[in-house]
């Protein structure tokens, strides 16, 4: 029997503009009404799948452009849970929305700020001014006492110490989760075809991990534990909904371009609104992919997964304490990112060290060469 669903991701593919690095599908300029019933069908063609969810998280796309009515249907459908996440652009943050949304069970907003300097916002291309970013997260904080705000470090022209001081004046305000971001030129964007292009620069490799290691410190500092490689939070106030996902736990994700996994079965939708309202029409699931993972991939997945935790990952549980410890003795590399810190093993628990949070990719793709596989 499958285990219970842990989460379920809501994906509102809508947005005023597109944002230049964003690799999220979604439609620029317009919303779709009935969204939220085709939401629903999606929902009805995966019964008896369907449970009830502890965590939902409405993702995009940019959430909060949709009217409470569209969060009352669908929270009145999945039933009890312990945390829901909106995630909301600036311009949206406004006191009556807030409100309106904590009133039908909403207890938690991401905001989507990127930068309190209006230098990078430019070069992010975002629409909001640093004094709007500010301001959404005070008004969000009059509503909700778990705020969390999304920061992105990196930008051509930004130097460490202005983004140092960005955040400072972020923590001036109590919020309880702050996720960093480092900005990324994913081919499919238009920021990665300028990259390609030679028309924006990205900052040095070096720059970048300094944004990354003083802002981490500062959180840190400020009480804000890292417990993922780009989230930091409060104690009490880490993302329930996000931790199923880096654990691997079950999770359903409905929507175009909505990903689900369900024991060892991976799913995603179509990435496209029409072939998803399609799809539903024709009394069909919108899948655009499914995999069944072999035990070596499941694995495979749950050490990278897992390794972007600082809590780790429990080697034991996945059969691979024993493999471990014989290429920890034989193989200098292994044994190499040990001594450096960038790798720590004690207690059968292996995570990454403080310096192999700043290399993680290379890191966590050496260990996984390595990994045994089983005969065929």
């Amino acid at each position: 029997m499958n285990r219970p669903f842990e989460a379920l991701y809501v994906h509102v593919p809508f947005c005023r503009s597109k944002c230049f690095y964003c690799d999220f599908y979604s439609e620029a300029g317009r919303t779709k009404d009935g969204y939220v019933k085709l939401l629903l069908t999606e929902l009805s063609l995966l019964q008896p799948e369907l449970q009830q969810f502890p965590t939902v998280y409405f993702g995009g796309g940019t959430p909060s452009l949709m009217e409470p009515s569209f969060f009352e249907t669908l929270l009145s459908r999945v039933g009890q849970f312990s945390e829901v996440t909106v995630e909301f652009n600036p311009e949206d943050a406004t006191p009556q929305k807030l409100r309106a949304l904590r009133e039908l069970g909403v207890n938690r907003v991401s905001i989507g700020v990127q930068s309190l300097s209006d230098t990078t916002l430019k070069a992010l291309r975002r629409r909001h001014t640093a004094r709007q970013g500010l301001k959404a997260v005070e008004e969000a904080l009059k509503v909700f006492n778990n705020v969390s705000v999304d920061l992105i470090y990196g930008v051509p022209g930004q130097r460490p110490e202005e983004f140092l001081r960005e955040l400072e004046t972020l923590l001036s305000l109590p919020v309880k989760h702050v996720s960093l971001y480092a900005l990324t030129p994913y081919s499919e964007t238009q920021l990665g075809r300028l990259v390609e292009l030679g028309k924006v620069e990205l900052p040095p490799e070096e720059q970048v991990e300094e944004c990354y290691r003083l802002g981490a410190k500062l959180l840190e500092e400020k009480g804000l534990k890292r417990y993922e490689i780009s989230n930091f939070a409060l104690e009490g106030f880490r993302c329930k909904h996000n931790l199923h996902y880096w654990r691997l736990n079950n999770y359903l994700g409905i929507g175009p371009s909505a990903a689900s996994f369900s024991d060892s079965r991976y799913r995603r939708n179509v990435s496209s609104l029409e072939s998803y309202e399609r799809k539903l029409a024709a009394g069909e699931l919108p899948t655009a992919e499914e995999v069944k993972f072999s035990p070596d991939e499941l694995k495979e997945v749950k050490l990278s997964f897992g390794l972007r935790l600082t809590e780790g990952v429990e080697l034991e549980a996945l059969g691979l304490k024993e493999w471990f410890q014989e290429l920890l003795a034989a193989d200098e590399a292994i044994g190499a990112m040990v001594e450096e810190g960038l790798l720590e093993f004690s207690g059968g628990r292996l995570r990454l060290g403080e310096k192999g949070v700043l290399t993680s990719n290379a890191v966590i793709a050496t260990l996984l060469s390595k990994l045994p596989k089983s005969t065929p």
